[in-house]
């Protein structure tokens, strides 16, 4: 299943996208830019990286990364 999680790098979302990767689920993690990318691609995630408070790039993300499910993990 292709699953968008937004806010994948903080304390609920990392774990989440390590299981799903593990399940072998085709996660894409919504990220700011920085080391939480390389996180997420040593997870086997792909980052997306967009400002959690700018509608428009968040709308493209998510319709870049075609997912089955998003997931909602902003704090």
């Amino acid at each position: 299943m292709k699953i968008f999680i937004a806010g994948a790098t903080g304390a609920v979302g990392l774990p989440l996208v390590r299981v799903l990767c593990a399940l072998g689920h085709r996660v894409t993690g919504m990220t700011r830019a920085g080391a939480g990318v390389d996180r997420l691609r040593e997870l086997g995630a792909q980052p997306s990286c967009a400002d959690a408070f700018d509608s428009t790039a968040v709308r493209s993300a998510i319709e870049a990364a075609s997912p089955d499910v998003v997931i909602d993990q902003l704090t």
